[in-house]
């Protein structure tokens, strides 16, 4: 009992609060790029730390006792008496975390001293130490860090004045600290961050004590929203909740044997009357509908007339993780773009006026009632419709098609007032119990919605609705509702848009547990447009986890390359190289483009032409540099010969042929040449470690395909491969000069890799390595550097070809310079020319 009001609660338990975890990703960054400066940056840290020195140099003799207790009193005796006024104040728990908290980071940090001085790296050693006696001692502060761990577990400065002047006194201490040279700049810095990283894991780890309005702040929430509630009962999906101790026991309610948690803001057992109340409250299909949809917490609350309103309750902890969530969607997807909400009380006053005009355009949805605030939570009160069910909770047969009908106009008349919804689901869309005409629709959670929003966000909620409708009642009966409604242009622009990556998480997992819904639904829709209003799909990924990888992939490859190899010395060894014979080396690279297009025209029944056919293998050359080594050119072949007449199959199977004819050709020149010339060169020089690595991949390949389920997914990836190729085998070998033409092709292609591999080499003075050699050591090192997921196996196939060259006796110095001149020659260089081949050919429609 709160203030006279009766409240029915889950019990207040720790959360984990996602900005701390978003708190530790910054710490850990911060730390990294302290690090980094005191490395990359070594000569300015130093010379910042030097000048703030030499301007303290003449207090040092004064104020060294006076800074060596502010010291002492940050980290020893500020700890100490935060820790007893904590437990003075009642609150054991959070001193036990501090001091935990405190100990990981002491640790940690000492951990990070004691790293560096292994590591010997004389850049990192020298950034991270002050200079003592004529030598570098690395000058991290663990008792630093121990305080700012233990501060940051207990607690924000802002809860408690005793924490705002410890941290205050902290920073003053290490500023003196630094000032009169006891620690470097960056070791300073990297101390308290290490100190703040150790705090916020302990929090995120643990969970913290929730400032979530809870008890008499809910009641006084409530009551400053205009509304004299009498009785709270928190509504709560009993079937999917997460937490035990977060369900309240509807049927011992009922039975009254409910045996509420021992926490203040829980009522005792209710009597008969009360608990057929709270069963309605805790079961309403309404109220678990709203939570499902905006994922906030939902209260039944009853005022002294019995009259029912619902509780939106918004917690400011939740406002983090939402943000970042928005703002990750805005950057990867278009057209989901939407005015920043960082604040609890800017993302309540957008849910009100979302609520307010969607109501004004003649939307059924709760009418807002008043707006409170309590604690670290803002109170929406609104009211509360009877009798009414979620789509997703019904039955296909008890919706009807004047109700579809009457949903779509709902959402026109939102449209028409320049409303968008944004996350329309099964869950947002209310039936009543009425049939026929008589069925009423409600259209609810406008609370990520936007204003004056841009015809994009309105199509993309039709797009929304529409797969949620689909999903339910078919794509029959879904288009056929929509087509009632919205004119021509817009079921076209639907037709594009049909794509999970537009839909609300609940919607995407139903789409992807049933697959030809969707596909139903867009080839329903393409049916009723007419023809002149052609359907166009628009590309809504800016960017997906495939770039990111790639992108983050090409920066380990970059640093790898930079901080690996001696630049100076390969610069020796390139000024050295006879540019007649790199002029070579770029001739022959280019007489490759030759060699695929023939292949490529050979293993083809269409008839193209082979100039044509050269300029897509040149216009390659550019599309290598956005994907992983081999599939820039194999996906503008397949576009090519699509442009040109070519079915998908067949040009599938074509690009296929002309990869087994490479393969059959590249193996049979390294085994002829080892039987010609009786020298099987690097094959018997491979290190034990690599054939020691080759015979267990092979073993642990034989034992995997030995197990049936393993067996079969790999025919279910190989098999629709080999099905399609296995017809073109079989033309090609009934026509012996195509297949002889194919092969020269193949034979042009990987010969002049290997020419040019060799030209490279000789430019430099290798004259005496065996060709047979080059070509292993080109294949081995270009196809396992081009597993790398690089543009091009950037990075990977250097590095490959760089140790295969190392392996047959070249330095290090000069295979190192060859690898990165011939992968310039093969790769950097082309793409200029490839740029203005895939120009020629997309201005003449043939990409």
């Amino acid at each position: 009992m709160w203030d006279g009001v009766e409240v029915v609660d889950a019990p207040a338990g720790r959360i984990r609060q996602s900005k701390d975890l978003v708190g530790l990703a910054v710490g850990a960054l911060g730390l990294t790029i302290v690090l980094a400066l005191s490395v990359y940056a070594h000569a300015t840290t130093i010379g910042v730390t030097q000048d703030i020195q030499s301007i303290a140099a003449a207090l040092v003799a004064v104020l060294d006792l006076v800074v060596s207790t502010l010291v002492n009193l940050a980290t020893v005796l500020v700890p100490a008496a935060v820790i007893v006024a904590s437990l003075f104040r009642r609150q054991a728990w959070p001193a036990l975390e501090g001091m935990l908290a405190g100990l990981a980071a002491l640790l940690a940090a000492s951990g990070l001293a004691w790293g560096i001085t292994q590591l010997d790296w004389e850049p990192l050693v020298q950034g991270m130490s002050i200079v003592s006696g004529g030598e570098y001692h690395v000058s991290i502060v663990p008792l630093g860090a121990l305080t700012a761990g233990l501060l940051t577990a207990m607690g924000p400065r802002s809860r408690w004045s005793a924490l705002a002047a410890a941290w205050n006194l902290l920073w003053i201490a290490l500023a003196a600290l630094v000032l009169t040279g006891g620690a470097a700049l960056p070791a300073a810095l990297a101390s308290v961050l290490l100190g703040r990283m150790a705090g916020l894991a302990m929090r995120y780890t643990l969970g913290v004590t929730t400032d979530r309005a809870a008890g008499a702040d809910l009641v006084a929430g409530i009551k400053g929203a205009g509304l004299e509630p009498v009785r709270i009962v928190r509504v709560r999906d009993i079937s999917q909740a997460e937490d035990p101790t977060d369900r309240l026991d509807v049927r011992a309610i009922r039975d009254g044997t409910y045996q509420p948690p021992r926490v203040p803001s829980v009522l005792p057992a209710p009597d008969a009357v009360q608990a057929a109340r709270l069963e309605a409250a805790v079961t309403d299909s309404t109220a678990g509908a709203l939570e499902q949809v905006a994922g906030n917490r939902i209260y039944a609350v009853f005022d002294g007339s019995g009259k029912r309103w619902d509780g939106i309750v918004l917690d400011g902890d939740r406002q983090v993780l939402g943000f970042l969530q928005a703002t990750w969607r805005t950057l990867r997807l278009r057209g989901m773009d939407r005015r920043s909400v960082v604040s609890l009380r800017q993302a309540a006053e957008r849910a009100a006026l979302l609520g307010y005009a969607a109501g004004a355009a003649g939307v059924r949805t709760p009418r807002l009632v008043g707006i409170g605030q309590a604690a670290d939570s803002m109170m929406l009160l609104q009211t509360h419709p009877f009798g009414l069910r979620s789509l997703s909770d019904i039955r296909p047969g008890q919706v009807f098609d004047a109700a579809l009908i009457d949903l779509w106009r709902q959402l026109d008349r939102a449209h028409g007032a320049g409303l968008a919804h944004r996350n329309i689901t099964a869950d947002s869309l209310l039936f009543d119990a009425g049939s026929g005409d008589e069925q009423q629709v409600w259209l609810i959670g406008w609370e990520d919605g936007d204003v004056a929003s841009s015809e994009l966000a309105r199509n993309l909620d039709c797009a929304q609705m529409l797969a949620a409708l689909a999903l339910k009642v078919g794509p029959e009966r879904a288009v056929a509702s929509a087509a009632a409604v919205l004119p021509a242009p817009k079921l076209a622009a639907l037709a594009g848009l049909l794509q999970p990556v537009v839909f609300p998480a609940p919607t995407r997992e139903a789409a992807r547990a049933n697959k030809d819904v969707v596909d139903a639904t867009r080839q329903e829709l393409m049916d009723l447009v007419p023809a002149t209003e052609s359907p166009v799909t628009f590309q809504l990924v800016r960017f997906g986890w495939r770039t990111v990888l790639i992108v983050a992939m090409t920066l380990v490859a970059i640093w790898a390359i930079v901080t690996r190899l001696n630049f100076t010395q390969m610069l020796e060894a390139v000024s050295r190289a006879d540019p007649w014979w790199m002029a070579l080396s770029f001739a022959l690279s280019m007489l490759t483009y030759f060699g695929a297009a023939l292949t490529l025209v050979s293993l083809l029944p269409v008839r193209i032409p082979l100039r044509r056919a050269v300029l897509s293998q040149v216009a390659a050359s550019f599309t290598a540099i956005s994907m992983p080594g081999g599939l820039g050119p194999i996906a503008l072949s397949l576009r090519f010969l699509n442009r040109r007449g070519v079915r998908t199959s067949l040009a599938a199977a074509t690009v296929a042929l002309t990869q087994l004819a490479l393969l059959v050709v590249t193996v049979g020149l390294l085994v002829g040449s080892a039987l010609v010339t009786g020298r099987t060169g690097a094959l018997t020089n491979l290190p034990i470690t690599a054939i020691a690595v080759i015979v267990v991949v092979v073993v642990l390949l034989g034992c995997l395909l030995l197990v049936p389920q393993l067996r079969s997914w790999v025919w279910t990836k190989v098999g629709p491969t080999l099905r399609q190729v296995w017809p073109r085998v079989v033309w090609v070998l009934g026509r012996p000069k195509r297949l002889a033409a194919g092969l020269v092709g193949a034979v042009i292609q990987f010969g002049g890799y290997v020419m040019a591999f060799w030209a490279a080499l000789v430019s430099f003075g290798l004259t005496d390595i065996p060709i047979s050699d080059l070509a292993l050591v080109f294949l081995v090192g270009n196809t396992a550097g081009s597993a790398a997921p690089t543009p091009g196996g950037l990075g990977g196939v250097e590095i490959a070809l760089t140790a295969g060259l190392r392996a047959i006796g070249v330095a290090t110095a000069t295979a190192a310079s060859a690898a990165l001149l011939f992968r310039g020659i093969t790769y950097w260089a082309r793409v200029p020319i490839g740029w203005a081949a895939f120009r020629y050919l997309s201005k003449r429609g043939d990409l």
